[in-house]
């Protein structure tokens, strides 16, 4: 039986996981715009990835992956919500 006093846990802030999202991309080598600009990444799955990362809970592992990369990254890291989609984008 649902609590009907339950309440949702928010998710985290949208500008921060827009940079999280496209800072993660970039460090493994993906270029969201051109991805969206080509039609590679559609406006729905960069929504749905933006969503996911706002809901992860990992930015803190996000961040300090981040600080960890001196320029292109061959992985991505394990922990991200995203990783399938952005293995499939790097090609």
């Amino acid at each position: 039986m649902k609590d009907g006093n339950a309440k949702p846990i928010p998710a985290g802030d949208i500008y921060r996981h827009m940079w999280l999202t496209s800072s993660v991309a970039k460090a493994v080598g993906v270029d969201l715009g051109a991805a969206r600009a080509e039609g590679t990444l559609g406006p729905a799955e960069y929504s749905r990835m933006l969503t996911n990362c706002r809901n992860a809970g990992c930015d803190k592992s996000c961040v300090l992956w981040l600080s960890q990369q001196n320029g292109t990254s061959n992985s991505v890291p394990e922990f991200c919500v995203n990783g399938a989609l952005l293995k499939q984008l790097k090609r």
